[in-house]
């Protein structure tokens, strides 16, 4: 007999935050070395609405707000290849716009837990080999179709390649644990695994990507990308899609969610968002007016948000908790960062210290490896080699001794005329250190697709958020052998077979900790799993990891609802459940939004 248990993931054993396919650039920030001894960064901003940490006081309500109006909404890029979701590459900004379209079956609450969404309730057997899922009943999508067990079948086909009229990009990776997916009843659908995989419900969410399309969009061929169709708050038109200028969406009159009060959400009548690349226009937009809010990972704007706000003149709210990592990926496929000394000369050639002085207003502190405090796995210490330019200048010698080569590369970024800055700051240490590096910067979704390509030395990423790893597991898990030991140089021949483990490595420490996390609920063999895993990392230094990501919402003071709307219970509508969880690199929830 099968034991029912709920998707409530306890923090001891499988707690998750999603942040899988995070393929999210750096707003103007490049990652420098990592090192230091960590510790996750502490605002201390104290204007009329601020929020330290992931949570705090301040003086907005989650309702009831004032139906009506409309706002403007920064992004931090246009998503040019639009929102057909199993196929989409979403930064930071096409998330949020996502969240407007599209609702998930789970949504993480403040505690870590996956709570229902569109679903009711996500159980599973007592080896997490079968999971159940029963919708809520009377969802329907913006074209009045029903949301029904069938069609959720279809989109979680559709996400893991098995749909016929789709082709993901990357969620096939993630899905490989899948064997079937089966619906059982109208709202029922039942999904069995190859594998126990106790963390599934969290992966239902994918940090907000894993939003339910319409049984129309997975059937539009080419056209999916912006024939956009959810159950989400606010519905679109293709006319109002100004690729490069903004996006307006529009209330959904038919929306199924209700305030604590069983007040009719969304409370906006439109939301315009604009991409908004340069720091001085986003700042001057928040200031003006022009712009009503914005969701920033950029650490000079949000030094002069923050002075802002403690002059009462806009509102700021902004978290440093279960972080994300912002870093330099390398692709270790080719010379010169498949040689070991290459990458150490990296390592040690930049001052991070003084990089977040220069270019990160000094708010950021420096990650020890790929997970943030309060994360398992995480290291005060995990052995990563700090600045030394003596060593640097040795490792650069040591790269020419095994390569015959000198040690030039291209280093990346996105853009804008902040990232080129960032960009020259490294630049000048790199050299400094005998090094030849020229720089590379492109639009934010061809430099996505640069990196998923291969056709990069050195670029400048920021990913990995979330509570648990088994989150990470899609980007570094290799399941072709690796090699018996790591040599200074990786042979083509041992080079990772899953495309979207971007550098290449294929580690057989990483490899076995990824195998271990996944598939035991023992807290302490978990623990020593991913710890192991993040001193195999420092060891192999497959990445530069640079510092933990604080990320700011800058508003006005004429919006409110900012992320307080607390989430729908399993039995009920109304948002008197769990407070959401407040990692503001997946947007804020546009559905509480309200203006006055």
């Amino acid at each position: 007999m099968t034991t029912a248990r709920r998707a409530r993931i306890s923090k001891g054993t499988s707690r998750v935050f999603a942040g899988v396919l995070t393929v999210a650039m750096m707003g103007g920030v490049l990652a420098a070395c990592g090192g230091g001894n960590g510790g996750s960064s502490k605002p201390t901003n104290t204007g009329p609405e601020t929020t330290k940490g992931s949570q705090g006081a301040n003086s907005d309500t989650g309702g009831p707000g004032k139906p009506g109006g409309s706002a403007t909404i920064a992004l931090t890029a246009e998503t040019t290849g639009g929102w057909c979701l199993a196929e989409a590459q979403l930064a930071a900004g096409g998330i949020q716009v996502a969240r407007a379209i599209y609702d998930t079956l789970t949504v993480p609450d403040d505690k870590g837990n996956y709570v229902p969404f569109l679903a009711k309730s996500v159980t599973s057997n007592a080896d997490f080999t079968k999971w159940t899922i029963e919708l809520r009943s009377g969802i329907k999508f913006s074209d009045g179709t029903d949301l029904t067990a069938q069609v959720v079948k279809n989109n979680i086909d559709a996400y893991r390649g098995k749909y016929p009229k789709r082709s993901p990009l990357l969620f096939i990776f993630v899905f490989g644990y899948v064997k079937d997916v089966k619906a059982t009843g109208p709202l029922t659908v039942e999904v069995d695994m190859n594998k126990p995989w106790s963390t599934f419900p969290a992966h239902l969410y994918e940090y907000g990507r894993l939003g339910m399309m319409g049984q129309a969009q997975l059937d539009s061929g080419k056209n999916c990308f912006n024939d956009l169709i959810g159950t989400g708050p606010f519905t679109f038109k293709k006319s109002d899609w100004v690729v490069g200028d903004h996006l307006t969406v529009h209330k959904n009159p038919n929306y199924w969610r209700k305030d604590q009060d069983g007040n009719a959400l969304p409370y906006l009548d439109s939301i315009t968002f604009k991409p908004v690349i340069e720091k001085s226009t986003l700042v001057n937009g928040i200031q003006t007016g022009a712009l009503d809010m914005a969701v920033t990972d950029d650490n000079l704007a949000i030094k002069e948000f923050m002075d802002l706000n403690k002059s009462g003149k806009i509102q700021l709210k902004q978290t440093d908790q279960n972080s994300e990592i912002s870093y330099t990926i390398f692709n270790a496929k080719k010379l010169p960062f498949s040689n070991i000394h290459a990458r150490l000369a990296f390592a040690y050639a930049i001052d991070a210290d003084a990089y977040n002085k220069a270019r990160q207003a000094g708010l950021l502190q420096q990650a020890s490896g790929p997970f943030a405090p309060g994360v398992l796995g995480y290291l005060a210490d995990s052995g990563l080699p700090h600045y030394d330019p003596a060593k640097a200048k040795s490792e650069v010698a040591a790269y020419k001794a095994d390569t015959g080569k000198d040690l030039s590369f291209s280093l990346g970024g996105t853009n804008s005329s902040d990232t080129l800055k960032s960009l020259q700051f490294q630049k000048q240490y790199l050299e400094a250190a005998g090094m030849k590096v020229t720089l590379h910067q492109a639009e934010e979704s061809q430099y996505i697709n640069d990196v998923i390509a291969g056709s990069f030395d050195a670029a400048g990423w920021r990913n990995h958020p979330g509570f648990d790893p088994d989150t990470q597991y899609v980007w570094w898990h290799c399941d072709n052998a690796p090699p018996a030991t790591q040599p200074s140089t990786f042979p083509a021949a041992n080079v990772c077979n899953n495309l979207v483990n971007f550098t290449g490595f294929n580690d057989e420490a990483i490899n076995k900790a990824l195998d271990d996390g996944r598939t035991t609920t023992d807290a302490t063999a978990r623990q020593k799993a991913y710890e192991d895993l993040n001193r195999e990392f420092a060891k192999q230094l497959w990445e530069a990891w640079g510092y933990y990501v604080i990320w700011s919402v800058p508003y006005a003071n004429k919006l409110h609802g900012v992320n307080v709307l607390k989430l729908p219970t399993a039995d009920s509508i109304n948002a008197t459940g769990a407070t959401p969880f407040g990692g503001y690199s997946s947007g804020v929830d546009p559905a509480g939004l309200w203006v006055g």
